[in-house]
């Protein structure tokens, strides 16, 4: 299946969001087209250094993600758990 350019932007830009969310101090990323899942694929800092994690999410869930808080707070309900040994900028 074919992936427009627009749709891999949004995709981009909603998992930058919801990882901005998450408060992680030090993070890279990419989103990964797949035929049945997408892969955001992150390296965040830990306090030994990094670690790596591929987290599937479905691209209707991605997509949707900015404007439904429902399925956003879901996603980040799935990667928390992922990325829990990130560390997190401190809390204003």
């Amino acid at each position: 299946m074919a992936v427009s350019g627009e749709e891999l932007r949004r995709a981009q830009a909603a998992a930058e969001d919801l990882l901005e969310e998450m408060g992680l101090a030090a993070y890279l990323y990419e989103v990964e087209p797949g035929d049945e899942a997408w892969l955001v694929r992150v390296e965040c800092a830990v306090s030994e250094g990094w670690q790596a994690a591929e987290l599937p999410v479905a691209k209707d869930q991605l997509l949707a993600a900015p404007g439904d808080a429902r399925v956003r707070e879901g996603i980040l309900e799935d990667w928390g758990g992922e990325l829990a040994d990130c560390r997190r900028l401190p809390e204003d």
